[in-house]
């Protein structure tokens, strides 16, 4: 079993960047976080319910067909739940992002409904069997992804944490980029995030024109996000370290 599984990419800008994997202990807490906020709604809904009515009691009076439509219901609202954290939180669910976890498809791109419901969807097939061969194929496979995932075509990455406080900009940089940067932090998603954290961590190990080259064309691309003129190849790292300041505060 790899315990250092990564998912590589290299970006537009030529940019290396590796993504952990995520395991099987981290997955397993995400998941238990999620079933126990779940479980907890359910029981305040249950009480609220109990005053007006007797829920088990009309249970019981359901035919046979009625109540395995309401397990399937009390189901699907669980699977609701994922789909519905994952496309609308940019692959997270209040478990993942407690773990630091995230959902992505297999190119890095992030999670679409389509993949959220197939990956979700496909777990019927895995709670029969008490979700044994997910538990498998997460310990034992090269990407720990669960049948959900290789169908679906998504990983489960952990989010890299980055002390961004010494990258906080100059004054003067600040006073030229920080309108600017607050503008383009506005629309940079998760995995820029990741890539213009790693450039400030890394630049240090490139050559002098390499690193002026990629911290143009990151600026520029951030730039463009928001609408904006790229700065001057010679004020770009200025601006990137403008950018990931706001960035950092606003996430």
């Amino acid at each position: 079993m790899r315990l250092d599984a990564e998912l590589e990419l290299l970006t537009p800008e030529r940019v290396a960047l590796a993504l952990p994997v995520a395991g099987l202990g981290a997955r397993a807490m995400a998941w238990l976080v999620d079933w126990l906020v779940v479980f907890l709604l359910w029981v305040a809904g249950l009480l609220l319910y109990s005053i007006t009515g007797d829920l088990l009691h009309q249970l019981q009076a359901l035919s046979f067909a009625g109540q395995l439509l309401a397990l399937l219901g009390v189901l699907s609202a669980g699977w609701s739940w994922d789909v519905a954290w994952e496309v609308l939180w940019r692959g997270q669910t209040p478990g993942k992002r407690a773990l630091g976890l995230r959902v992505v498809r297999d190119d890095g791109a992030p999670v679409g409904p389509v993949e959220s419901l197939v990956r979700n969807a496909l777990r019927a097939v895995e709670l029969p069997l008490g979700y044994a061969p997910g538990v498998l194929m997460i310990a034992l496979g090269a990407r720990h992804q669960r049948l959900g995932d290789l169908v679906a075509g998504t990983l489960v990455v952990q989010e890299r944490r980055f002390d961004l406080s010494r990258y906080g900009p100059p004054a003067a940089d600040e006073a030229r980029w920080g309108a600017l940067a607050r503008l383009a932090a506005a629309h940079l998603g998760a995995a820029e995030f990741d890539r213009l954290a790693d450039f400030l961590r890394r630049r240090a190990e490139l050559e002098p024109a390499p690193r002026r080259q990629v911290a143009a064309r990151l600026a520029a691309v951030f730039a463009a996000r928001a609408g904006q003129a790229a700065p001057a190849p010679g004020e770009a790292e200025g601006f990137l370290e403008a950018l990931a300041f706001h960035a950092a505060e606003g996430s």
